[in-house]
């Protein structure tokens, strides 16, 4: 059984600026379309055991086939639920594959806005049974959600949602037996659109990142309090990355602007006092509604790039909503005595865009990494042809 989980860590880079690109730098993805009907989340799991991975997205899974040689993967559709369309949204914004019950069958946690804000489906596994959706909350309206490692236990195994209403409480939600989550209150508010976890004050902990500010993980998560530090305004983002951005030992912030323009990163920095203090900059303004975004080292140097693109009509009147879609990845360089970013296209003008969530994992098993993405316009999956050329 695989799992693949959407990690947020600390990484040492150098980050500054943005370049254009050249075309002998291109990394070769072959683009397949899975699906041309409405999606927003996904996320990659072997969800029948067979060692191979497969697609999670909206109402269907898709199941990677056996490859011939030499021949492209053939994928086979299971529809294992039916979701609503609300308001020109499709109720899935998070995917996210765990063994919830016990059974060493991956689930599947959804976050949704409107319908069951924040559920799981139940594998059934080979028995030919429904899926079963269980409820998790009902609280809030849930943007989306990341499995990360609250616990510092090394495993992501525990749940941080984006609540939507800023006065329900930032809670995150520890698995419990089989099929059981305990609900743990880190402040009595949330605080915008935007959430991650990471190591922000470098004691070993993981501490949650808001767009308002961060929140200090105590040595016992489950029952010390969480101080919030409202060191910056981050405006509405999406996921938020620690990233020690500029090899100096303190962990930045890298994140983008879901409903505007600008993906960028916060260093952090020290007073002469010794006080923490951040300064923004700016990697790229040039597109809008890069609502997810995903660190993943896709050139193999030891450093994570950041693979992005436009989500198709994020809010119908977000500025640059009809502007064309574009899915993109931003590789570091060093250029004019300072360390730059270099846009890459990866697609443009198309129907593939951002989505909710991009995947980038080895789908195929041929040693380099692929991206999944998924939109109100449909699932893509760009296959890496590093390896085979």
């Amino acid at each position: 059984m695989k799992q693949i989980f959407l990690r947020l860590s600390i990484l040492p880079v150098l980050a500054l600026a943005l370049c254009t690109l050249t075309a002998s730098d291109e990394i070769p993805f072959e683009k397949h379309t899975l699906d041309l009907g409405p999606c927003e989340a996904v996320t990659v799991a072997d969800l029948n055991g067979d060692g191979r991975l497969d697609i999670i997205s909206g109402d269907n899974w898709f199941e990677q086939m056996p490859r011939t040689y030499g021949k492209t993967i053939e994928w086979t559709r299971h529809k294992f639920r039916s979701l609503e369309y609300t308001d020109g949204y499709f109720e899935d914004l998070s995917d996210l594959a765990i063994d919830i019950n016990g059974d060493s069958l991956l689930d599947v946690v959804t976050a949704s806005y409107w319908a069951n804000p924040l559920s799981w489906w139940e594998n059934p596994g080979k028995e030919n049974k429904p899926w079963v959706e269980h409820t998790i909350t009902k609280g809030s309206p849930v943007e989306f959600a990341f499995l990360v490692d609250l616990l510092n236990t090394g495993k992501p195994l525990t749940l941080l949602p984006q609540f939507g209403d800023s006065n329900f409480p930032l809670t995150w939600y520890e698995l419990f037996g089989q099929g059981g989550w305990v609900a743990h209150e880190a402040s009595p508010r949330s605080y915008g659109h935007g959430i991650g976890a990471g190591d922000v004050n470098g004691d070993g902990r993981t501490d949650i990142i808001t767009p308002r500010g961060w929140l200090e993980a105590p040595a016992d998560p489950r029952q010390g309090d969480w101080p919030f530090h409202p060191e910056f305004n981050l405006g509405d983002t999406g996921f938020i990355y620690p990233l020690d951005a500029n090899g100096d030992g303190l962990a930045d912030l890298v994140t983008s602007l879901g409903h505007d323009y600008g993906i960028f990163w916060m260093e952090q920095k020290r007073s002469a006092a010794g006080l923490r203090y951040w300064e923004e900059h700016m990697i790229d303004k040039s597109w809008s509604q890069a609502h997810a975004l995903t660190l993943a080292d896709l050139t193999g140097d030891g450093r994570p790039e950041i693979i992005t693109g436009k989500r198709y009509y994020a809010h119908e009147t977000d500025p640059g909503a009809n502007e064309p879609l574009g899915v993109y990845w931003y590789e570091q360089f060093q250029g004019g005595g300072r360390i730059q970013w270099r846009r890459h296209i990866i697609d443009y003008s198309t129907r593939a865009g951002g989505g909710m969530q991009i995947p980038v994992v080895d789908i195929d098993g041929d040693g380099d990494l692929d991206i999944v993405v998924a939109g109100k316009s449909g699932l893509f999956l760009f296959d890496n042809l590093t390896k085979n050329r």
